[in-house]
């Protein structure tokens, strides 16, 4: 349930401080060189039942979206797109939990979701039945039920935190049954798509959920999610195993944020002769803010370098959504996106990381906002 730096407003000064540290001692240390892996294709890569590359051509996502396409609405497709933003996770789980209330929340054809949106996303993708479980993550739980800070070795290892406990609540409310239902809702014709990133390729995988769940791989599809949100130094990268014909394949991920802030599906991977666009709608769920109130930033090189990091995640954020925009224009789709306010009110402090009093704040901002009818831009 990671933020990217690419996004948050900051990473707090404390983990900046112990991170900087943690690249000092570690240079004093004797280093040991990873031997780089042997390139992955699509011809050679044990996991292209379940997932493919960002940077793949047509053939590879037509591949996992096309054959589900054929039972789309015949009005075009319903999508939605869940960003990365840690603890501001709470707004896009408020508002979806607010939309159900309302009354109009649809159900979607294809969801995607990003580091905390990856948290989200499948209970999202199982429709308003699953409200409960959002509300209770994001309302009831805080930092320790997420992370637990590593004592001083921690600077020679891969991260600050360990995230056992985000491995045990995300195992709690994906049993068996939750995943069936998910393997149920793919076979229906319906899309869940989660996004990491493989630490030695630096590579963006997108894996296809409902793939994962229809074949049973329960641990593959709950270290997806897990790893999904593994926000480098902060949380430790996630082993993904799998075993085929006797082999057991590993490779190592990390935030799906690391390449992107949300997955906009492009536009090859929906125009096929055969599939109708025009009346779909895309909705897109920013868990963060997309145009702050000024701030007076301190002249220090810890702070100058967070509000550097938070502008270049913001422009990154605003280039994804402009170019969605335009893609569903073209091609006759409705567009609707949505952030947090920034003259909400709602206090953050970046020494107070998963704090309840934050989430629960942030949580009734997206519920209010969604009921009241003012939730989203449109286009």
């Amino acid at each position: 349930m990671s933020n990217t730096p690419t996004i948050k407003r900051c990473i707090g000064r404390r983990h900046l401080l112990i991170g900087m540290g943690a690249t000092a001692l570690s240079a004093c240390t004797r280093r040991i060189e990873a031997s780089a892996p042997a390139p992955v294709t699509a011809a050679n890569d044990p996991l292209s039942r379940f997932r493919f590359f960002a940077d793949d051509g047509p053939e590879e996502w037509l591949k996992h979206l096309h054959p589900r396409q054929s039972s789309w609405s015949a009005t075009g497709p319903c999508v939605l797109a869940l960003s990365g933003g840690g603890e501001d996770g709470a707004f896009g789980a408020g508002a979806l939990v607010g939309w159900s209330a309302r009354g109009d929340r649809p159900d979607f054809d294809l969801v995607t979701g990003i580091s905390t949106g990856a948290l989200i996303a499948p209970f999202a993708f199982m429709g308003q039945d699953y409200d409960d479980v959002l509300t209770q993550v994001f309302t009831q739980m805080d930092a320790s039920d997420i992370m637990r800070l590593r004592p001083f070795q921690a600077v020679f290892s891969d991260a600050l935190y360990d995230t056992t406990p985000l491995a045990e609540l995300i195992a709690e409310f994906t049993p068996p049954a939750f995943l069936q239902a998910v393997a149920k809702r793919y076979a229906a014709g319906n899309d869940l798509l989660v996004v990491t990133s493989e630490l030695n390729s630096a590579r963006a995988s997108v894996w296809d959920m409902g793939a994962i769940a229809q074949a049973g791989q329960y641990d593959l599809f709950r270290s997806i999610m897990r790893a999904s949100a593994a926000l480098p130094g902060l949380f430790p990268p996630v082993n993904l195993s799998f075993e085929s014909n006797g082999k057991t394949y590993s490779e190592t991920h990390i935030d799906g944020g690391v390449h992107m802030q949300f997955l906009a599906v492009p536009s090859f991977a929906f125009t096929t002769p055969d599939q109708k666009l025009e009346g779909g709608h895309i909705y897109v769920i920013i868990n963060n803010t997309l145009n702050p109130a000024p701030a007076s930033v301190r002249r220090s090189a810890l702070s100058i370098s967070q509000q550097a990091l938070t502008t270049t995640g913001r422009a990154s954020a605003l280039l994804q959504v402009n170019a969605t925009q335009l893609f569903a224009r073209e091609y006759g789709l409705r567009f609707s996106v949505t952030s947090i306010d920034p003259n909400a009110g709602i206090q953050y402090d970046p020494s107070d990381r998963f704090s309840s009093t934050y989430m629960n704040a942030l949580y009734q901002h997206g519920t209010e906002r969604a009921q009241s009818g003012s939730l989203w831009t449109n286009s």
